[in-house]
């Protein structure tokens, strides 16, 4: 039973300091220490306390949820890890390619890449299929929406 229980609880701690982790390390091992602990309550205690401890933990799991994201941007470790910068798309000051012309670096279905001089762009044609090496020209810029076309 002390297994289980250290199992809940370290699987809790490691998902609350999941926003303190790069690349989502903590949050899927604490799934995982939980998902142990049903698996030993099932095995151990059967069926009936197993589907009660289920229920139970995602009870917790959703209003810890509710709770965890409607307080952590107020906290001081939510400022910490919450980013106000908006970091500009590559593509979005893109018009002085209209009409121009390249070619396809990679199959277009509708989306790859291509070339146009000494620049590659991430482009998008209006629904037909351009083959890797054919030449393009640039229909339109909007957003970061570069519309090609194949020649």
């Amino acid at each position: 039973m002390e297994t289980i229980a250290f199992l809940f609880a370290a699987g809790a701690v490691l998902l609350l300091l999941e926003p303190l982790f790069p690349h989502f390390i903590a949050g899927p091992i604490g799934l995982f220490c939980w998902a142990v602990a049903l698996v030993m309550i099932y095995s151990r205690y059967g069926f009936a306390m197993g589907n009660w401890s289920l229920v139970a933990v995602l009870t917790v799991a959703l209003v810890g949820a509710w709770w965890y994201l409607k307080h952590l941007p107020t906290t001081r470790v939510g400022r910490v890890v919450q980013s106000d910068h908006v970091v500009p798309t590559e593509t979005a000051a893109k018009t002085h390619l209209v009409d121009q012309f390249g070619i396809s670096l990679t199959p277009l279905r509708p989306g790859g890449m291509a070339q146009f001089g000494a620049e590659r762009v991430d482009v998008i044609t209006s629904g037909e299929p351009v083959e890797r090496g054919q030449k393009l020209r640039v229909i339109s810029v909007e957003g970061t929406r570069v519309l090609v076309r194949a020649i």
